[in-house]
């Protein structure tokens, strides 16, 4: 009995610990972009940002979505600074937290 009670209170950490650590996700306009060596440029720049898991970005959609290493916090001043580094503009910034199923 012990045994089932202590794989139980196990079980319920392990997950209040996954839900405090849900990744943000970061989406961002990215205007001046105007071919694939754009998206390219880009998408290095920002994968090269500390605490990044991954960065898309479409030049499609004009935006760049950026997916933070769990526990991390994007640090939105770096990202535009690498957007701008790379010789676009940022734009209107939407940042959530993805979203783990219990």
């Amino acid at each position: 009995m012990k045994q089932v009670i202590a794989l139980f209170v196990g079980l319920l950490l392990f997950v209040s610990l996954a839900r405090a650590e849900t990744p943000q996700r970061v989406e961002i306009e990215v205007t001046g972009m105007t071919c694939p060596f754009c998206v390219y440029g880009t998408e290095k720049k920002l994968n090269g940002l500390p605490g990044v898991a991954s960065a898309e970005v479409s030049l499609k959609n004009k935006k760049a979505l950026i997916r933070m290493e769990p526990g991390q916090q994007a640090d939105l001043n770096a990202i535009r600074e690498a957007i701008t580094d790379a010789g676009f503009t940022p734009g209107k910034v939407t940042v959530e937290s993805d979203q783990v199923a219990p």
